[in-house]
């Protein structure tokens, strides 16, 4: 993996979120994406456009390819081949082998990064339009907050110094804080009989509103949040559900004006339990 030391944060956000940079620099972008505001409003655009992007594509793969697109690929095949290195044989795209970066091309790499970028949007536009206007283009639809807290989540559990917002010592605070800040009235769960260590607290925003992550820590290391933030079923009411991405659990629920959270590690057998424990004291 190549770095990207010196150039411009997009590029270097952009190799981030696809995890094509080396572990000391994973490492710097996180403690850039945990104190600068400007950095991740600049990563999630990124992200959102990145998923933009796949979905259009994903749509594009459907229509029929013009033959004169066709015969552009190639021709522009056969003019790189007088750049491939000495020995190396050309392997056709669709022959799924794992795609390799060359030393010293970053120049190159990033542009034909921006020309795709842009050539996507372009794209995705077209394909948008060929559908009936009437019709709703529903392409980020799915995302919810939880996404969002999922993406806060691996930002923040890596973090050591800069792990909580407010520190466990300022509990008052942290109660009257994001309870105003998210007009969630809550309790601050003691969850010390099931071995968890209060951290303290950080104010996020998912799904477009304030949201409140109350950070804990096991005897391990492991990074427990429970998240909140107000719904719109006010009064609603529901049990608790769980789902996995990826290496987290998370078990969701609503209860009141609210919508909440308990996210941990997905191997964690007690993460139900601890659930219903949050569910009764918050």
């Amino acid at each position: 993996m190549e770095s990207t030391q010196g150039l411009p944060l997009e590029v270097r956000l952009s190799a981030y979120l696809d995890g094509q940079l080396p572990e000391a620099e994973m490492d710097e972008i996180d403690g850039i994406l945990a104190k600068d505001d400007e950095a991740r409003t600049v990563f999630e655009k990124l992200k959102r456009g990145s998923e933009f992007g796949a979905r259009a594509f994903d749509r594009l793969l459907q229509e029929p390819v013009p033959l004169e697109l066709v015969r552009g690929i190639r021709q522009a095949g056969q003019a790189d081949d007088d750049d491939t290195p000495a020995g190396i044989a050309a392997i056709p795209a669709a022959a799924g082998a794992p795609r390799r970066r060359v030393t010293g091309y970053w120049p190159r790499t990033v542009a034909a990064s921006l020309a795709l970028f842009a050539a996507g949007g372009a794209l995705g536009y077209l394909v948008g339009e060929r559908h009936d206007a009437s019709a709703p283009l529903n392409l980020a639809a799915a995302r919810t907050w939880l996404d969002d807290i999922v993406d806060y989540h691996r930002i923040y559990s890596r973090q050591t110094r800069h792990l909580v917002e407010v520190p466990a010592s300022e509990g008052a605070h942290i109660a009257e804080w994001l309870s105003q800040s998210t007009g969630v009235a809550f309790t601050l769960p003691d969850l010390s009989g099931q071995k968890l260590t209060f951290e303290g607290a950080r104010l996020l925003v998912a799904g477009g509103k304030p949201t409140a992550q109350l950070i804990y820590r096991d005897a391990e290391g492991e990074i427990f949040a429970i998240c909140f933030l107000q719904s719109d079923m006010a009064g609603g009411e529901t049990g608790l559900t769980e789902t996995m991405r990826n290496d987290l659990g998370l078990v969701s629920w609503q209860k009141g004006n609210a919508a909440y959270v308990v996210v941990g590690p997905s191997a964690d057998p007690d993460l139900q339990r601890l659930a219903e424990t949050v569910f009764s004291t918050i």
